[in-house]
């Protein structure tokens, strides 16, 4: 592990080059995404502003001088975390693999559609800073450096956020009722087994399951036990190769389940199905 060289600093002062005029004005509004911010740059900086009007985006570093209201208001104290707790859609990932404004170095970025200059001013929209934040750095935003078509996300992850249609739209695309059924199954199988040890998504489980690639995907998307992490093992078997086993570890604690039925057909009725009609305990 690199460790910082002796004698550097533990610390530096960044000096804000203007701030953020915005109609977000509290922790608890939020931003939108699609309302328009002015970025006010010290006067003397205009001139670093010439030709930046030709950038249809930019980045934006700002400072996040509000994350410790910002934790206080979800109830998760005043230091920044290093992991998300349970409560939190992203729970169990840690504070560098989420977008959580709530950074330990309190620095934040985000990129903006530039609308206009005006002299020391930009005029942007998508600016997800609160009024009066401090700005650090601003500069363009270039697709051929800064935009990776084929960058892997997790869930669709951050989907939701702009369109008033975008809700619906990333229904069509995950199609809960129409999914493949073994991953609609995997899906159940995982929130029973959550349920059953009284835990959420994001405590540290290990699962042991036997079933199709789809069944493993649905139940890793329940419960964030994962192939990639090393808290999924996974016994690869067919629709004609039973039984579909599933057992989830949490401490001391253990629950298992066998499929009662691995053929459905469609994921509708599963997500519909009684949970006695499709899992029991290895035993019953």
């Amino acid at each position: 592990m690199t460790t910082p060289a002796a004698g550097s600093p533990a610390s530096f002062e960044l000096t804000p080059i203007g701030e953020v005029d915005s109609p977000f004005q509290t922790i608890e509004g939020g931003c939108d995404y699609r309302s328009e911010s002015r970025i006010v740059l010290l006067p003397e900086l205009r001139d670093g502003l010439v030709g930046i009007e030709y950038f249809s985006h930019l980045w934006v570093t700002y400072r996040q001088h509000r994350s410790a209201e910002w934790l206080q208001a979800r109830g998760w104290g005043a230091a920044p975390l290093l992991v998300l707790p349970p409560d939190d859609d992203r729970a169990g990932q840690g504070v560098f693999s989420s977008r959580a404004p709530c950074r330990p170095a309190g620095l934040g970025s985000c990129v903006v559609f530039l609308l206009r200059r005006e002299e020391n001013v930009l005029v942007v929209r998508g600016l997800d800073a609160l009024h009066g934040t401090p700005v650090v750095d601003v500069k363009p935003y270039v697709p051929h450096f800064d935009a990776f078509p084929d960058a892997a996300v997790p869930l669709h992850w951050a989907k939701v956020m702009e369109r008033s249609d975008d809700a619906a739209r990333l229904s069509r695309e995950l199609h809960w009722d129409t999914s493949n059924t073994d991953f609609t199954l995997g899906l159940r199988a995982g929130v029973a087994a959550l349920q059953r040890l009284g835990v959420a998504r994001g405590a540290t489980l290990r699962a042991d399951l036997a079933g199709s690639t789809f069944f493993a995907h649905g139940f890793e998307m329940a419960t964030g036990c994962s192939l990639l992490r090393g808290t999924l093992a996974h016994t690869l078997r067919s629709a004609a190769e039973t039984p579909w086993t599933v057992r989830l570890v949490h401490g001391d604690n253990i629950v298992g389940f066998r499929l009662l039925r691995v053929v459905w057909p469609d994921a509708a009725t599963v997500l519909g199905a009684n949970e006695e009609t499709i899992l029991a305990t290895p035993d019953s």
